[in-house]
């Protein structure tokens, strides 16, 4: 996994960028991308699930000592830069993770940065959307930008943007 600038939490870039330093001896597993995918559905459905804290430190273990799936964070694909207001740390590490996901169920399409990507983005849109569910009353302005753009059908234009970006391309 690769971190590129952002003014996200610095914790939490460390415990992401680590990850492309990690190297585990074998693949990994069915039994274990099965369990992955089955905890990043539910957090994407749950955000606020019980065991959310948990569930995020196994998926986020796993990923940083997964040999087969790399994944990068940017700030700029949410627009997210601060992780302690309006649920914003559940949908950052949302995204990454559904990338991860994402990988795991389409291995042909892993090198496809912008097919990523937008996973990722769309997975955090919905983990957002079964947040306000719960709270009507929740707004997150980058994330409401986001929901403009899908509704546009402008969010592929908006990866490609945040990558040029992520990449130190402008």
């Amino acid at each position: 996994m690769r971190a590129a600038p952002s003014r996200v939490v610095p914790g939490l870039l460390a415990a992401l960028g680590a990850a492309s330093l990690a190297w585990a001896a074998e693949p990994t597993s069915s039994q274990t991308k099965a369990e992955m995918i089955r905890l990043i559905d539910t957090l994407e459905k749950q955000p606020n699930h019980p065991d959310g804290r948990e569930m995020r430190g196994k998926v986020l273990t796993w990923l940083t000592e997964a040999p087969d799936v790399s994944v990068s964070l940017c700030g700029d694909y949410l627009g997210i830069q601060d992780l302690d207001k309006d649920q914003g740390g559940e949908l950052v590490l949302q995204q990454p993770f559904a990338e991860a996901k994402f990988i795991l169920e389409h291995p042909d399409k892993a090198n496809d940065e912008a097919a990523v990507h937008l996973a990722g983005i769309e997975s955090a849109l919905r983990a957002y959307a079964a947040l306000k569910a719960e709270d009507s009353k929740l707004v997150n302005a980058p994330m409401e930008a986001l929901v403009k753009l899908q509704a546009d059908q402008k969010l592929p234009e908006h990866v490609s943007k945040a990558m040029a970006k992520c990449n130190g391309r402008k």
